[in-house]
């Protein structure tokens, strides 16, 4: 699970899968979640530019999946 908050809003997303995107030609970065833009960047020539950006904006936090969770219901 990803879960992204917004620093000056708090507006929170949660998903299963961050993508970047970066066009070669207007070098902007967009970044979605899920499929779902959540973030657009101007001026980034690559995807580490776009995260970077991103974590300026945005506090990224990944937390693995609890493979153990079905054992602890009774």
């Amino acid at each position: 699970m990803i879960t992204i908050e917004n620093i000056s809003t708090g507006e929170v997303f949660e998903g299963e899968e961050l993508e970047f995107f970066v066009d070669d030609e207007t070098l902007i970065g967009e970044v979605y979640l899920d499929g779902d833009l959540v973030f657009q960047a101007l001026d980034v020539m690559n995807d580490h530019q776009l995260e970077h950006a991103l974590k300026l904006d945005f506090k990224v936090s990944k937390q693995a999946e609890d493979i153990f969770s079905d054992f602890n219901q009774e």
